[in-house]
């Protein structure tokens, strides 16, 4: 069994799976896992798929990084489907499930999944 704090639920055919996602310095994990004791994690991967803005302070041209991808509900039911597909057994004791990154392989819908874009719409959900 695992912890279920700071994880998120969701439901797929009617099984209940918990997820969490973290960014580190090279790309964003994702890690899936069920309420089944020593059951298999599924861990896959994600680029940050940012943004490159400019800019020029002081004579010095540079650049920074923003907007990045984020993983929603939608990625992580691509994920989970992506993982049952490719061997994935999460309601039996067994090895994790090492998918590597999986963005060429699910949609991202980069279009849609962006923090600005996410940011926005939470703002006009709220009458903002």
């Amino acid at each position: 069994m695992f912890s279920k704090k700071n994880k998120r639920k969701i439901i797929i055919n009617g099984y209940a799976y918990y997820w969490s996602s973290t960014g580190d310095d090279s790309w964003i994990n994702l890690y899936v896992m069920t309420e089944v004791p020593s059951s298999p994690k599924l861990i896959c991967y994600f680029e940050y798929h940012n943004d490159q803005e400019t800019f020029e302070h002081k004579g010095i041209k540079g650049a920074h990084l923003t907007n990045q991808f984020v993983i929603t509900p939608y990625i992580v039911r691509q994920a989970i489907e992506y993982g049952l597909a490719n061997g994935w057994e999460p309601f039996t004791r067994g090895k994790d499930l090492y998918l590597g990154h999986i963005d060429h392989k699910i949609d991202l819908r980069l279009e849609q999944n962006k923090e600005k874009l996410i940011k926005s719409k939470r703002k006009s959900a709220l009458g903002g």
